[in-house]
């Protein structure tokens, strides 16, 4: 098996990767819509954790890492959705909100771990080009393979706390960013 190739693109899309991530979302968007209408239905009302209200306003939406199959197409994505916070959540005003998916053929618990280590590696390493003002780095996780005891605990050794649940039956999960003020 080959390993996957693996980069860290947060702030630096450039117009060639924005093509080939734009052509990722024409062929993938319906299938990552429907997937995800179809974890909500299965998972809404399925445990019983304190609701976490939604994150308000979204402000940017960027893609921070993705995987490449054996002949360099686009595979695997981790985008980062920055949004101001409910301040009721005592999390600060705005937040990272990231989500990650990789096509239904690709998928496997190996690609998954270092797609995901990837970006958590890298998004820690480039406190300087995210947005000061977001202090918390939050995960839904909404697939029920994710909401088992062995998946928590590998959430927590990544330095993740659970929140709670939110109104769609996901978990919500936060870890703490690092910020560097800089004028």
């Amino acid at each position: 098996m080959t390993e996957p190739r693996i980069e860290f693109v947060f702030g630096q899309v450039n117009e060639q990767l924005g093509s080939e991530l734009n052509s990722f979302w024409i062929e993938q968007g319906k299938s990552f819509q429907d997937e995800l209408r179809l974890f909500r239905n299965a998972s809404s009302h399925s445990h019983a954790l304190e609701h976490v209200d939604a994150p308000k306003k979204l402000i940017s939406r960027q893609p921070a890492a993705i995987s490449r199959d054996q002949s360099g197409a686009i595979n695997g994505i981790v985008f980062v959705v920055l949004r101001e916070l409910e301040v009721s959540l005592n999390l600060g005003t705005h937040t990272y909100f990231q989500r990650m998916y990789i096509i239904p053929e690709s998928r496997n618990p190996r690609l998954a771990n270092q797609l995901f280590r990837a970006f958590l590696q890298g998004f820690d390493r480039a406190a300087e080009q995210r947005d000061h003002r977001a202090k918390v780095l939050l995960a839904e996780n909404i697939n029920p393979g994710l909401q088992k005891a062995s998946m928590r605990r590998y959430f927590s050794r990544l330095g993740f706390q659970m929140l709670g649940g939110n109104q769609l039956g996901g978990e919500v999960w936060c870890k703490k960013l690092e910020t560097r003020f800089c004028f």
